[in-house]
């Protein structure tokens, strides 16, 4: 797996970045005096605040390092991280998540063209120890890269595929996970 090393100063310098963008975001609006927009824009900070905070409660903290500091790399695809209900354990599972979202980012990375927008969603689901990946995109070479998708999935052992479909500008797979 090719992850970068941060340092401490690295992660301070990215996180002060994205809340300055933010605060100018809302010093913006508020000079215009849209204060309907700076209200919508505050939300979706405390929203984003609050599910990264759920994301590091995962027991996971490699691949919640994973998660919180991929977009600041500027890949192509787009990577967020989401739990439903509260954070949970799912400690047993973070190598094979881990590899797994990585190799899939890297497929999905290289199977894209153009300047649409694509991005990546894992949702995990703690209470019943489910995650599943939806991408929304378009793909190249579609089934390849589904083939390579579920080679991908079926390497894990614990990952359990218990739905998924695929239109024409998304893909899901949900997984249960077993130990």
């Amino acid at each position: 797996m090719k992850s970068k090393k941060w340092t401490t100063v690295d992660l301070l310098r990215h996180a002060r970045h994205d809340w300055l963008n933010q605060l100018q975001l809302i010093k913006a609006n508020l000079s215009l005096d849209r204060t309907e927009r700076v209200k919508e824009i505050m939300n979706e900070v405390i929203e984003l605040s609050r599910e990264e905070s759920r994301i590091s409660n995962l027991k996971t903290p490699n691949l919640s390092e994973y998660l919180l500091t991929y977009n600041w790399l500027k890949h192509p695809v787009k990577l967020y991280g989401k739990v439903k209900g509260e954070s949970g354990d799912f400690s047993l599972f973070e190598e094979e998540l881990l590899h797994t979202t990585d190799e899939l980012c890297d497929v999905l990375n290289n199977s894209i063209s153009g300047y649409d927008e694509y991005s990546l969603t894992i949702t995990f689901e703690p209470e019943d120890l489910r995650v599943s990946y939806t991408f929304e995109g378009n793909l190249t070479d579609q089934e390849n890269i589904l083939g390579k998708m579920k080679n991908i999935f079926s390497t894990h052992k614990s990952m359990v595929l218990i739905e998924s479909y695929i239109q024409e500008n998304k893909c899901y797979f949900e997984f249960q996970l077993t130990s």
